[in-house]
């Protein structure tokens, strides 16, 4: 029973002395690897690898907000949609069925764009010397009331001679400008005034609305029964550009709404 306990407290002595000495030495590596990145010859191509990592999820992420705009909020297709071939158009109203989506939807859909596409950008980052080796992204977005506000968690380990150091991305967050929570505000005006009466739209109260907010409003005859509503902003920094849904209308009311008073 003794030789036993002596045993396990010997395998016990060891592991913990081998814990020790591994982490003296990962720390140990790490220290000589920081020193080799930040050295005089090497740190000014790591800046500019991390600037190529900022711009590509910069880019991305202006990229993702763009096609929200264009698909109404979805980067997926949602049930009750117009296929355009190239993108697709979702209906907010038809005939009498609501599918506007929720804000937190939205920042799902943008979520979803970003992961879906930055690694096709970092995949074209090239730097002579230098691998880059990175998985997926974990986004996390929030849209705000001038901005669209993104967090990506992305570690991209740089290795360069058997040396890595590692590039956290969540620690540079964006704040992309954009009017987006301002453009949903007025879609779900003209989509919600539709359960007080469903052929009917207050124009001049939509275009006083889209004004305040630095909007305007237009709406296409799309396809029979079916109009186009496009929220689009006059501040050409701001991201997206124009936020696009179909609305479909009883039959035989025409397509264009009346005008309300």
């Amino acid at each position: 029973m003794v030789k036993a306990q002596v045993t396990v407290f010997i395998i016990i002595a060891v592991v913990v002395v081998a814990a020790i000495g591994g982490a003296v030495y990962m720390s140990q590596a790490n220290k000589v690897d920081k020193e080799f990145f930040n050295s005089a010859a090497v740190k000014p191509q790591v800046n500019n690898i991390q600037t190529g990592i900022l711009d590509c999820a910069e880019q991305t992420s202006m990229d993702a907000i763009e096609i929200i705009g264009i698909q109404g909020g979805y980067y997926d297709k949602p049930n009750d949609y117009f296929d355009l071939g190239w993108a697709f158009i979702p209906y907010y109203y038809n005939q009498g069925k609501f599918s506007m989506p929720l804000t937190r939807t939205i920042e799902m859909e943008i979520k979803k764009a970003v992961d879906d596409n930055l690694n096709f950008c970092l995949d074209e980052l090239d730097f002579e010397g230098f691998d880059l080796s990175y998985k997926t992204s974990r986004t996390k977005v929030s849209i705000k009331e001038s901005s669209v506000e993104l967090t990506i968690d992305i570690p991209v380990v740089i290795e360069k001679e058997g040396k890595k150091i590692t590039f956290e991305l969540e620690e540079f967050p964006l704040d992309v400008e954009s009017n987006l929570q301002a453009m949903l505000e007025v879609a779900d005006y003209i989509t919600e005034g539709h359960k007080e009466n469903p052929e009917m739209i207050c124009i001049s109260c939509v275009a006083d609305m889209a004004r305040e907010r630095d909007l305007f409003v237009d709406m296409l005859d799309f396809d029979g029964e079916t109009t186009t509503l496009i929220v689009i902003t006059n501040n050409q920094s701001s991201v997206p550009f124009a936020f696009e849904f179909l609305n479909k209308y009883p039959e035989n009311s025409g397509n264009l709404p009346i005008p309300g008073p």
